[in-house]
């Protein structure tokens, strides 16, 4: 199917149009000619995109001198043709610049009078070779720059950028050089940069801190307080110096895959969320884990000595969060304990307990799962009622793992029952895993604070039930 802009504005334009928004889908040729835009003296707003993906690859011809109006505040074309955009282009009012997907190598020569502009996205123009000089973009907010695999740096007038707040760089995957900014996202993922320039410390601003994949950055500088965002995954680290206890925000660390790394320093307790997974040299975790209502994943991280599993199991005692760390066998805090997935034990005056699970991934899985979670629910009368509804982790293991969480949510009804004991029953939403073993430790004052001697591998017998003998429903 072939296609040109709508017939009475394709060849001479008109004054009355203030938008053009263009799609482009089903049409495998598009043919706009050098009078498209000629007498649009008030067009404004410019779109040619696709709504969604049909399998063509679109061609678009476009005269090597179209004209576009001076009066555009938005440019949105998606898979741009040319290597350029036309000699005369005048974006002195532009506020957004969107061209993903483009074949540009290079946007204009010189500089231009770029006030205006606040948002130019660039996302996955792989020929884009350079950027133009930015010094007039005094008020540029946001910068896509992700998937542009040719450019290598950016250039000096990045220093007037002093409004920029979002800058993706992740996947440029030939980018060593980087800018010294005050912004607010800072994504360098999949690059090759090998140093964060050390005024990243004054960089009050940011929030979102982002270098996964980058196997050539092997040290870190000190980061601004406000991170809340920090991913160091897949990348050569094998220790972090930073000083992670002192970002007082940082909601989420994510360390997936850094094979190399060998200690963990003290977390801030802001922490919600720690992802560790595939840690594989991963030994030692400076200190306790204080990080209350943290969820701690360390799927496959088979080299945590005895300290570093105290820590990680002890935590949960504090808050609501969960863990989920190698292991085949109960820790013996866990006095109430079964075979299988279905535990009973006493009710008693207590404020909340935690509940700890061996289980592993079905060893004929073709498909990993992307969320294996587990569905705990209360057993009573013959019915099942549902409880909880929690992420476990282990996604990428097929040994067992030690799934651990805290609750106090387990009907506020129960113990005004006269009935002297409870069960629940544990399984996989997606049955995707096996559950070997149950237990629960009742939290009692006394609990915070108490140490125990075994940590997860140890054989113990006393306390032990079998479900042999209980419906299964």
């Amino acid at each position: 199917m072939r296609g040109t802009l709508p017939s009475y504005y394709n060849k001479w334009g008109t004054g009355d149009v203030s938008g053009i928004s263009f799609d482009t889908t089903g049409i495998i040729e598009v043919c706009i000619s050098d009078r498209a835009f000629k007498r649009m003296r008030n067009l404004r707003f410019l779109r040619i995109y696709k709504s969604r993906v049909d399998g063509n690859d679109d061609k678009v011809h476009i005269p090597n001198e179209m004209e576009f109006p001076r009066s555009l505040r938005l440019l949105h074309w998606e898979a741009y043709p040319s290597k350029s955009l036309p000699s005369r282009f005048y974006p002195e009012y532009l506020v957004e610049l969107d061209m993903k997907y483009s074949k540009l190598e290079k946007l204009w020569d010189g500089i231009q009078p770029i006030a205006n502009l606040k948002k130019m996205d660039l996302h996955g123009s792989v020929d884009l070779k350079e950027l133009p000089d930015l010094s007039k973009a005094t008020n540029l907010e946001t910068l896509e720059l992700s998937i542009c695999k040719s450019l290598v740096e950016l250039p000096p007038s990045f220093s007037n950028l002093h409004k920029l707040k979002n800058l993706g760089m992740s996947y440029c995957i030939n980018l060593e050089v980087i800018p010294t900014k005050n912004i607010k996202i800072f994504d360098i993922s999949e690059t090759s940069v090998k140093d964060v320039p050390t005024s990243v410390t004054l960089w009050s601003q940011l929030e979102f801190f982002n270098v996964h994949g980058n196997e050539q950055l092997k040290t870190l500088p000190q980061l601004p307080l406000n991170i809340t965002f920090l991913c160091l995954s897949n990348t050569a680290f094998e220790s972090i110096s930073c000083c992670l206890k002192g970002l007082r925000k940082l909601a989420e660390l994510r360390l997936y895959g850094c094979r190399k790394l060998t200690l963990l320093p003290e977390l801030p307790r802001s922490l919600r969320y720690l992802l560790a997974q595939d840690c594989e040299s991963l030994e030692t975790i400076f200190c306790s884990l204080d990080t209350e209502n943290a969820h701690l994943d360390f799927t496959n991280c088979f080299k945590l000595d005895q300290q570093a599993r105290r820590a990680i199991i002890e935590q949960q005692s504090f808050g609501y969060g969960s863990s989920c760390l190698p292991g085949s066998k109960l820790p013996t805090e866990f006095e109430h304990r079964a075979i299988g997935n279905k535990l009973t034990f006493p009710l008693s005056a207590f404020s909340s307990f935690k509940i700890c699970l061996v289980i592993c991934l079905h060893q004929q899985n073709e498909e990993w799962c992307d969320d294996p979670r587990v569905l705990c629910r209360r057993v009573r009368k013959g019915y099942l009622y549902p409880v909880e509804d929690l992420a476990c982790g282990i996604s990428r293991s097929q040994t067992k793992h030690l799934f651990i969480f805290h609750s106090d949510s387990f009907d506020e009804y129960i113990w005004l029952e006269v009935s002297k004991e409870i069960t629940f029953k544990f399984n996989s939403k997606y049955q995707d895993f096996d559950i070997f073993e149950c237990g629960v430790q009742i939290l009692t004052d006394r609990t915070y604070g108490s140490n125990t001697e075994a940590y997860g591998d140890e054989e113990i017998d006393n306390n032990i039930t079998t479900d042999d003998d209980e419906d299964d429903y």
